[in-house]
């Protein structure tokens, strides 16, 4: 699909790419492109096919390339969460973005009130509200999981701390990636600038998740440790009168064999080294 904006007596328009006005500063976003429009594209903005092909591929590297008419700029963008490919081609009368997904991008009248130049920055503005939003989802759900950590009430799953991990990493490769390309665009600082503090946020973010997937995996080894305290608590409360049990049921002639009422006396025995144990754990501090 490609979608052409432009403004006109103060006035966004949206329009067909064959009705765009040859004289006017345009946003072409290109997305979700069949054979068709890469050629229709190709035609109308005299752009290489080729080019704009590299384009829709996720695995294309953040870079910059100058041609005679224009520049190639391909970078990392936030789509639903996901980084994607944004190619752009910055001309003197337009601008075009393409991804394989549509992108978040709203661009008020401002942004067509002076050249390609300041139009480019208005997207890249954009983009970088794209990823600064998604960072603040991600740091209210490390604020939740930090608040949830010590909580025995919930059921804490640690594939949510791996998962908003995983995601602070593609977010960090993709804020690294487009820096270095727009800090290769002159008169861009104030966005290189702009992808400076968003790479700061995110290895804010990202220490905070490791600290919570440090304390998550401590606390949890911690309850191990005392779950299986309590179950040697218990095996060695009952080890000498299953000792003793186990001697008195072999068939042999044992001590208090024919005492009358041998079994209390027994078992008051087994009670007592029972006591005995209990006493001793509790001297050591162990229960």
């Amino acid at each position: 699909m490609i979608e052409v904006m432009y403004s006109s007596k103060n006035v966004i328009h949206k329009t067909d790419i064959s009705k765009k006005p040859s004289d006017t500063l345009a946003w072409i976003n290109a997305f979700n492109l069949g054979n068709r429009d890469l050629d229709i594209l190709s035609k109308k903005l005299g752009v290489s096919r080729y080019i704009i092909k590299h384009f829709l591929d996720n695995m294309e590297i953040s870079r910059l390339e100058k041609y005679n008419a224009y520049d190639v700029i391909i970078l990392k963008a936030l789509v639903e969460k996901k980084t994607k490919t944004l190619g752009i081609v910055k001309s003197k009368d337009y601008v075009l973005t393409t991804c394989p997904e549509n992108i978040n991008i709203n661009l008020d009248k401002d942004s067509f009130s002076k050249d390609s130049d300041h139009l480019l920055k208005s997207i890249l503005n954009q983009i970088i509200k794209n990823f600064s939003a998604r960072l603040d989802k991600l740091e209210e759900s490390i604020d939740y999981l930090e608040n949830i950590t010590f909580d025995e009430k919930i059921d804490n799953d640690p594939k949510q701390i791996f998962h908003l991990k995983k995601e602070l990493i593609y977010i960090k490769k993709a804020l690294n990636a487009n820096k270095e390309t727009i800090s290769e665009m002159k008169g861009f600082e104030d966005i290189n600038l702009e992808f400076h503090q968003m790479i700061d946020i995110e290895n804010t973010l990202s220490s905070r998740i490791t600290s919570v997937m440090e304390i998550y995996m401590t606390f949890s080894s911690n309850k191990l440790n005392e779950i299986i305290k309590s179950f040697t608590v218990i095996a060695s409360l009952l080890l000498i009168p299953t000792i003793i049990s186990g001697i008195y049921g072999m068939n042999v002639i044992l001590p208090l064999g024919d005492v009358e009422g041998s079994f209390f006396i027994i078992l008051g025995i087994m009670l007592i080294f029972m006591a005995l144990t209990a006493l001793y754990f509790k001297f050591k501090k162990w229960i």
